[in-house]
């Protein structure tokens, strides 16, 4: 028998890997509600459907992969190896231990054409993204080359995401990342 009392935030902890997963489309509201272990009229308390769900993970998932990366980017501790070392660990955390790779980019690719309602979080996300890597970078590159630079590291590395899901093998991710810590490096 489903719980009858659950936070908003546990909710969302629990339908993001559903998403993630399966997709939008493919995740119905019963479904959803059955993963989180409470009645479907239950998320109609937090959510009045399930396009304002979705924008919540999104708004969720976009707050905190920014506190995290910023907060690494933006310390006065530590130098820039153990930044790079910080932002990997996170990715790992990310894109490599939950199934189903980035919610935003899967989420971006399932809906854009269809119904563009979480086009502007998802822009918002990969243009944080940009920027956490702009400021890393900028220490050894112009502003202008660090931005081209940060652009080509966040494609790469979601098309290591993607790489990495289709061929259920970590090495597209690591060997993305690995790129990004020499460019970051000035390494060749």
């Amino acid at each position: 028998m489903p719980k009858i009392k659950t936070s908003k935030e546990e909710v969302l902890k629990k339908v993001i890997p559903v998403l993630r997963t399966r997709g939008v489309q493919n995740s119905s509201m019963s479904e959803l509600s059955k993963a989180c272990n409470i009645q479907k009229s239950h998320f109609y308390y937090y959510f009045s459907n399930k396009e304002e769900l979705i924008k919540e993970v999104l708004t969720a998932v976009h707050s905190y992969f920014n506190y995290n990366i910023f907060k690494i980017i933006e310390s006065k501790t530590l130098d820039i190896n153990q930044k790079i070392l910080k932002v990997r660990q996170l990715m790992d955390k990310i894109f490599m231990i939950s199934d189903g790779g980035c919610i935003m980019a899967n989420t971006a690719l399932e809906t854009m054409h269809l119904n563009p309602t979480y086009k502007e979080e998802i822009r918002m996300f990969f243009s944080d993204f940009i920027t956490g890597l702009q400021l890393l970078l900028q220490t050894n590159y112009t502003s202008e080359e660090s931005l081209a630079l940060a652009e080509q590291i966040v494609q790469d590395i979601e098309g290591g995401i993607l790489l990495t899901q289709v061929y259920n093998d970590p090495k597209y991710l690591n060997n993305a990342i690995i790129r990004m810590e020499k460019i970051i490096l000035q390494q060749s």
